[in-house]
């Protein structure tokens, strides 16, 4: 079972300062499949307080650097597709269609 207890703030993850607990559960057999811990108004301070920082210089930033940020966000989540998926078809109920093809 997966437990996530940190939120990705100011370029890092950082434990949760929220104490409550979300349960995980597969739609498909109701079982739980992880525990992901909520954040709560401290936690929602320091990622606005990031953000804003963050935006002082994006907001400066030209387009072409903004498309390189892009680009290089795609290629990430691009190299990791088959986990992202995964994931989300496990969490969600979802059928893969990859696999679907595969037996048809």
């Amino acid at each position: 079972m997966k437990i996530i207890t940190k939120h990705y703030i100011d370029g890092a993850f950082v434990e949760s300062h929220g104490k409550q607990v979300l349960d995980i559960i597969r739609p498909t057999d109701g079982q739980l499949i992880g525990r992901v811990s909520l954040g709560d108004e401290e936690d929602t301070r320091r990622a606005i307080a990031a953000a804003k920082r963050a935006f002082a210089t994006f907001g400066r930033s030209t387009v072409q650097e903004r498309a390189k940020i892009l680009r290089r966000l795609h290629e990430a989540a691009s190299a990791r597709i088959k986990d992202l998926t995964d994931i989300m078809v496990e969490e969600y109920g979802g059928v893969d269609q990859r696999l679907q093809r595969a037996r048809q």
